[in-house]
């Protein structure tokens, strides 16, 4: 039996810190030795996860903030919890905090490290290319899970693991929290009934270019067509400066961020995902959990291979490149095809087949066998 702990650098709203806690709540129906730690009091996300209860949560830090440096200085707290738990068994998937047991498992070869990659190598900065450059990663960790097949190349490829390490098991999204909703229930969000809805949900910084979202609407005619965008963050006032500029009042809407994007996404016709490089957002599989088929965005090969393996070279969206004038030909595209094709029906099975925590917890349950 495994006594597991999964770690997270705070509770904050972010992606890795989502899967955690989606993580912790189905090992929990599955294992009585489950730990779940963090280093910073920032518990902001439980909101979205009314059933986990906060006095299971471990702290190293009561800051609500922490950095590399802050989470190293707790190395010797970290330690002393793994004894006092008997922890064997450790879930991390950023390279923050799994620095603290990458470094403890060089005095400690007990310990069994499971480090879950969550964006490409790109997206890494410097201090994170830095750790994978030192090789310690690689040294320390039993097992590396890339939550997809392109993930998994990467981790070959970028980060230089061991090849034997890597185990692909794709990135589960929780579909029963995600329906295909009746489109009549977009009154309660002050949403048109008679429009076609292209939606987005995402913070506003420049990686996730959502002005590029806005861009395409200048080259959107279709009176029947809009765009609404649910977003906070540092790029807020020169997106809705554009909107200005552009002329496009009547035609895209920036709303304040919403948690419950569950009911919100189901309203949607179409996602566009304009996040850059290659990269699987969780946002784009609870879309499709929704019946929503979703536009991602390529100008290379790489960037479309991460596509076709995030769509399982199912017909589930369609890939534009960054111009403009591209992705509002295939908005409209997809928008006209969509429903006679099944398109939405389609979105769901795949969500359903590829992407649920039952086919994720099966191929989990294997390797957690396999460090037993």
């Amino acid at each position: 039996m495994n006594n597991i702990l999964i770690v997270s650098n705070t509770l904050c709203f972010g992606g890795a810190e989502s899967f955690s806690a989606q993580l912790f709540e189905n090992l929990e129906q599955q294992y009585d030795n489950l730990h779940y730690a963090v280093f910073s009091c920032n518990m902001d996300l439980l909101e979205r996860f009314p059933a986990i209860d906060r006095k299971k949560i471990h702290q190293f830090d009561d800051s609500d903030r922490t950095n590399t440096f802050k989470m190293l200085s707790k190395i010797f707290k970290v330690k002393k919890y793994l004894k006092d738990h008997n922890i064997d068994t450790i879930y991390c998937s950023q390279p923050d905090s799994a620095l603290v047991f990458w470094l403890l498992k060089i005095f400690n070869k007990k310990i069994k490290i499971i480090y879950i990659t969550m964006h490409v190598y790109e997206n890494a900065d410097a201090k994170e290319k830095f750790i994978w450059k030192t090789k310690l990663p690689n040294r320390s960790t039993d097992i590396f899970i890339g939550l997809s097949e392109y993930l998994s190349l990467q981790l070959k490829q970028k980060n230089k693991v061991d090849p034997s390490k890597v185990i692909i098991n794709r990135l589960p999204v929780d579909i029963n929290k995600f329906n295909v909703a009746d489109k009549k229930d977009r009154e309660q969000f002050n949403l048109p009934l008679n429009k076609r809805i292209v939606g987005i949900c995402c913070r506003l910084y420049p990686i996730k270019r959502v002005d590029l979202f806005v861009e395409a609407f200048r080259h959107i005619e279709d009176e029947d067509t809009i765009g609404v965008i649910y977003g906070e963050g540092p790029e807020k006032e020169r997106l809705l400066g554009m909107i200005k500029d552009f002329q496009l009042s009547d035609k895209v809407f920036l709303l304040p961020f919403i948690d419950n994007v569950n009911e919100v996404i189901p309203m949607f016709d179409l996602y566009l995902q304009t996040v850059d490089g290659p990269n699987l957002g969780l946002v784009t599989l609870e879309a499709f959990s929704s019946g929503v088929p979703v536009i991602m965005l390529a100008d290379n090969e790489e960037e479309r291979f991460m596509i076709l393996d995030t769509y399982c070279n199912e017909n589930v969206g369609g890939i534009s490149t960054t111009d403009p004038k591209n992705i509002a030909l295939k908005v409209l595209e997809i928008l006209n095809i969509s429903e006679k094709d099944g398109m939405p029906a389609r979105c769901r099975k795949l969500a359903a087949e590829k992407y649920s925590w039952p086919a994720f917890l099966s191929i989990n349950e294997k390797i957690l066998k396999q460090l037993r």
